[in-house]
């Protein structure tokens, strides 16, 4: 099972990777008789690692974008995180219902996150939102599923926009090949509300080498009423903890995500069972924890102070949130 961070006492999230407690009892009812094999006639789990089936969990895709070029993974060593830029050439703005990013060698792809970015042939940036984003289209990782819009909800992507893949490979022992892909169904007329993209973040980082527990926040406000869809957080190789925090006009408030023990391995979206109501006001509080120290497994450099950069030995702050508002 891939592993999921979240904390279990908040938020109830759709993608919830968690095994159900009845799953448990029989697993290890099954390892307590020993591990038998069953006599079915299922494929070894010694087999290697197999291509993805060529069927689309959201239907036949209106749109297909992939890798720009095949992608030469070596048998070893590490694989620096890498961005594939695709143009799509779209001449007018489409709305996305559904969205689903396939492997093109799931023995190698460790995963895959996509997002969409305004293009360099003339659309403008968004005037309204940070110039990073314009919008999360989902990715892959083992056990998550596809990007689906509530009934209603779209997510806009505008003419001439840039598709961004960026790809963490794995290597296996020996030289393989991928071309992963995203499948975008459209939606069949504009959606009554837009899925937007919000960052809760501050790139005023600074940890010292060997510390560890050191802190930082960011709030986003919402200005009106709106519904909160998911919830990311992005750190890189010394991120240990972060919390999304809701503190309502009413003075109420309430955790909605909490993830310790951080892992830049698993970059998972949170994605909330049911949308949940931000009122105008709403202040996003978002405090993250980092360890600079040698007690972190995943340190590359204990000795050396950390800031923020792009770089996986630089660190980031950012709480990447998705919503939409109620009166567009």
């Amino acid at each position: 099972m891939p592993p999921w961070h979240a904390d279990p006492r908040y938020g109830e999230f759709s993608n919830d990777r968690r095994l159900p407690a009845a799953e448990k009892e029989k697993l290890l009812a099954w390892i307590d008789d020993g591990s038998r094999r069953g006599s079915g006639s299922g494929p070894s789990s010694s087999a290697p690692g197999r291509e993805p089936s060529s069927d689309w969990r959201i239907g036949v895709p209106d749109l297909i974008y992939e890798l720009p070029e095949e992608v030469t993974i070596p048998a070893r060593g590490t694989i620096p995180y890498h961005g594939y830029r695709v143009e799509t050439r779209l001449p007018a703005d489409v709305w996305i219902q559904a969205a689903e990013t396939q492997p093109g060698n799931a023995a190698v792809v460790h995963h895959v996150i996509v997002q969409a970015f305004p293009g360099s042939s003339g659309a403008p940036a968004p005037v309204d939102g940070d110039p990073r984003t314009a919008g999360d289209l989902g990715g892959y990782a083992p056990g998550t599923g596809p990007l689906v819009m509530p009934p209603g909800v779209g997510r806009r992507l505008p003419a001439g926009a840039v598709i961004d893949f960026q790809m963490h490979y794995t290597p296996t022992g020996r030289v393989e090949t991928d071309r992963s892909r995203i499948g975008l169904v459209l939606a069949s007329e504009p959606p009554r509300y837009e899925s937007r993209t919000a960052l809760c973040s501050t790139p005023f980082l600074f940890i010292p080498a060997g510390e560890k527990d050191v802190r930082f926040e960011a709030e986003l406000q919402f200005p009106r009423d709106s519904r909160l869809l998911s919830l990311r957080p992005h750190m890189h190789l010394r991120g240990d903890t972060f919390e999304f925090r809701a503190a309502y006009p009413d003075g109420s408030s309430e955790i909605l995500l909490r993830v310790d023990g951080y892992d830049f391995n698993w970059q998972t979206t949170y994605r909330l069972a049911e949308p949940k109501p931000m009122p105008a006001g709403t202040k996003l509080h978002c405090v993250a924890t980092y360890d600079n120290s040698s007690g972190n497994p995943s340190n590359p450099d204990p000795s050396s102070n950390v800031s923020w950069g792009r770089e996986t030995t630089d660190e980031m702050m950012i709480g990447f949130v998705d919503y939409y508002e109620l009166d567009e």
